[in-house]
């Protein structure tokens, strides 16, 4: 039988917290953690600024480590997505769970960004623990929050802690899996993002030490997540984020797309495209309940008797690369005949891609 021992013990600096598991081997080791107290005052000044400035309800909560926290640049980088930024540095998954019911249920988030992980192996705990103290902040939140979508962000490469990144990938692949089979957990692959194509890791994307983001990192960081919350979270603001292609993941997506299908009503959805070569991917795609107050981009699709897809259009007269000010007309099409399903992974290949200046 495994034996479970905890013990809190101090050391000049800081109370950790010291989980012991004894099998019948009589093999043990030990898992270092920090105490969530240390964190009071922290969570205390949260609830001042509360107090002082009430947050939105219904937001999106950015909560995590300092990764989260130096983002300053979080509620610009995220606009027209109303969010709130609750990231406290140098924290672990157990110091979310700790203070749940203060740095998350008290804002009723209709959607959670999550970064912890790096911390946590830093202190030496390990993957499987990192995960299990993840399904017990998942089922709080479900509990609680049961329609909150959460996003859990990999844990990032970083040129200090590259001794760890084995351990690291070990963790996001658990993310990954279980975002494949919960629909309301999103996982958003940032370190692919970060990493050199010959596997290393990018060391123009940290401030000095070698761990943290600089501004060339927090643009990376700040586009994937954004590319990421576009089609399920702007529907809920009631107005279009438009129609922007990302550099950092080759994906252009518009959020507000009216879909034409011959004999029947128009609908609107949000349309996510992946680059590839010379070839727009449709990878993504929600229906909205209504309408956004700019929604111009359109969607044409013939279908043949049976109702499968012969061929579709997509226009937009609005598309911007973002971070730059042109903006651009596009049109692209898919046609069954030329890049049929069934040698596609039954993806829908649009090509013919034409672009020219928008006024």
């Amino acid at each position: 039988m495994t034996r479970f021992v905890v013990l809190k013990m101090y050391s000049s600096r800081v109370a950790f917290w010291v989980v012991m598991v004894i099998g019948q081997t009589q093999n043990c080791f030990a898992q270092y953690q920090p105490d969530p107290l240390r964190y009071e005052s922290q969570i205390t000044a949260f609830e001042e600024q509360d107090f002082i400035d009430p947050p939105p309800n219904d937001a999106i909560l950015l909560v995590g480590s300092s990764s989260i926290r130096f983002w300053n640049n979080s509620a610009a980088d995220l606009s027209p997505l109303t969010s709130i930024n609750r990231g406290f540095g140098g924290s672990v998954m157990n110091d979310v769970i700790y203070y749940f019911d203060r740095i998350i249920a008290k804002y009723n988030p209709r959607a959670i960004v999550l970064y912890e992980g790096d911390n946590d192996l830093a202190w030496g705990l390990t993957p499987t623990t990192i995960l299990a103290q993840f399904d017990k902040l998942i089922s709080m939140i479900k509990a609680s929050l049961p329609q909150a979508r959460v996003y859990v962000l990999s844990v990032k490469p970083s040129i200090s802690r590259s001794n760890l990144w084995g351990k690291a990938k070990i963790v996001n692949q658990g993310f990954s899996d279980r975002s494949a089979v919960d629909e309301q957990i999103t996982h958003i692959d940032v370190d692919n993002y970060m990493m050199q194509r010959s596997g290393e890791v990018r060391e123009d994307i940290f401030v000095s030490d070698g761990l943290h983001l600089n501004l060339t990192g927090y643009k990376i960081w700040s586009e994937v997540v954004r590319s990421s919350l576009t089609i399920n979270e702007s529907p809920y603001e009631n107005l279009s984020m438009g129609t922007n292609f990302y550099k950092i993941t080759s994906q252009l997506i518009s959020d507000c797309v009216k879909v034409e299908i011959k004999n029947n009503e128009p609908s609107w959805f949000g349309l996510s495209f992946k680059l590839i070569d010379s070839a727009l991917i449709l990878d993504n795609f929600r229906q909205r309940d209504n309408q956004a107050q700019v929604c111009t981009d359109e969607l044409q699709v013939w279908q043949s008797q049976t109702n499968s897809v012969i061929s579709a259009q997509f226009n937009t007269d609005k598309l911007f690369i973002r971070g730059e000010l042109d903006k651009y007309s596009l049109s692209t099409e898919f046609s069954a005949t030329r890049n049929p399903l069934t040698e596609s992974n039954d993806s829908f290949v649009f090509d013919r891609i034409t672009v020219s200046p928008s006024n």
